[in-house]
């Protein structure tokens, strides 16, 4: 495979009607979803927008990968798709000026039916063999979705392939900085994809495979003040001085330990100060 013009040439291609006008844009990260869905073509049609027949006005991707592995190329890699809505990535706001959108279809979660069926977020049943045969699901919670447990259909492992094949030409081709869910970037609290199903770890693990020097990742405070401890947890003294960390104090992490970040402070008076914070008050810097 190879892209020129911003296009695998490979691929079936037609653009979408739902893409910002006269907007380009250089990726950096790549967001994975999930279509919803349960058909390659019903998904691209409707991503399509106009383009394909749909009434969809709302959401477009550049990629959409089906269970056999084939993809079809809705959007170039430089334009502006609508597949993150609103959306941020530690300090960045909307992702779908930074980002390349890849859909790959699945259902998504399924909620059990009560009587030992399942029902899809469109309301649909299906039963558990039909799931079994659309290639088997994980059970998992999901706080986002409610208090059951849910069927999470799996990917197919043809799909899969593709998939990562597809982003180390993307690494390669635009130095991708990371690969990240909707779910992760998702500001109303709602996304769940690609979910629990999908094999996140092997995408992440691409950025670093591909030449990338590992440096300590910049952060900021987010917290008016935030206490700077010798370990991780709250039983922990503060370091003195500064005993705390104001907001926009940048901070480069060494290590997390769970919830806890082992940090050095990179600016100010106290820079090169080492000590522990929540990792929840720290936004991630992309340069």
């Amino acid at each position: 495979m190879q892209i020129k013009n911003h296009r695998i040439e490979q691929y079936w291609y037609r653009q979408s009607s739902n893409v910002t006008p006269a907007t380009t844009i250089v990726p950096r990260f790549v967001v994975l979803h999930y279509t919803t869905g349960w058909d390659g073509a019903a998904s691209r049609d409707w991503l399509l927008g106009a383009a394909g027949g749909s009434s969809n006005q709302g959401s477009s991707a550049h990629l959409v990968i089906d269970r056999d592995g084939g993809a079809w190329q809705i959007c170039p890699f430089n334009r502006r798709a609508w597949h993150a809505g609103p959306s941020r990535l530690g300090s960045l706001r909307d992702l779908n000026s930074h980002a390349i959108g890849i859909e790959l279809v699945n259902p998504g979660w399924l909620k059990p039916d009560g009587l030992g069926g399942w029902i899809d977020g469109h309301g649909h049943h299906r039963s558990d063999q039909q799931l079994i045969d659309f290639g088997g699901y994980l059970l998992a919670p999901h706080s986002r979705v409610g208090a059951d447990v849910y069927a999470w259909p799996r990917f197919a492992d043809a799909q899969i392939r593709s998939a990562r094949a597809i982003c180390e030409l993307l690494v390669h081709k635009y130095a991708i900085q990371a690969f990240v869910t909707h779910e992760q970037i998702d500001t109303r609290g709602w996304k769940t994809d690609p979910g629990p199903a999908f094999p996140m770890a092997a995408f992440s693990e691409l950025v670093e495979d591909f030449g990338r020097v590992h440096r300590p990742l910049r952060h900021a405070v987010n917290a008016t003040r935030l206490n700077l401890r010798g370990g991780p947890g709250l039983g922990f003294e503060r370091v003195d001085p500064p005993g705390q960390l104001g907001r926009g104090t940048l901070v480069d992490l060494q290590h997390q330990d769970q919830d806890w970040a082992y940090i050095e402070v990179a600016d100010g008076d106290h820079a090169g100060v080492l000590g522990w914070v929540h990792a929840s008050y720290l936004d991630r810097i992309w340069n």
